[in-house]
């Protein structure tokens, strides 16, 4: 009985990393589409698509330092 739980606390784990895999180029790519569409209505190339970028890489780390000291207190 406690093997078959076991099993179902690693898929927990292996689904909660895949999402943390996925938040860093997640939050990169909304802030890069975000800057490109501002940057075309505003006409401002480049300097709010690359305001948008650190802005999502900054997002992006944040999530993934949060997520990651969340799934360490876990264990």
């Amino acid at each position: 009985m406690a093997n078959r739980y076991q099993g179902k606390f690693n898929l927990r784990k292996i689904t909660a990393l895949s999402s943390l895999v996925l938040m860093l180029p997640s939050s990169i790519a909304v802030g890069l589409f975000l800057g490109y569409f501002l940057d075309k209505i505003f006409g401002t190339q480049p300097w709010l698509l690359f305001v948008f970028l650190l802005l999502g890489t900054a997002s992006g780390f944040y999530s993934l330092i949060r997520g990651l000291s969340k799934y360490n207190k876990e264990d």
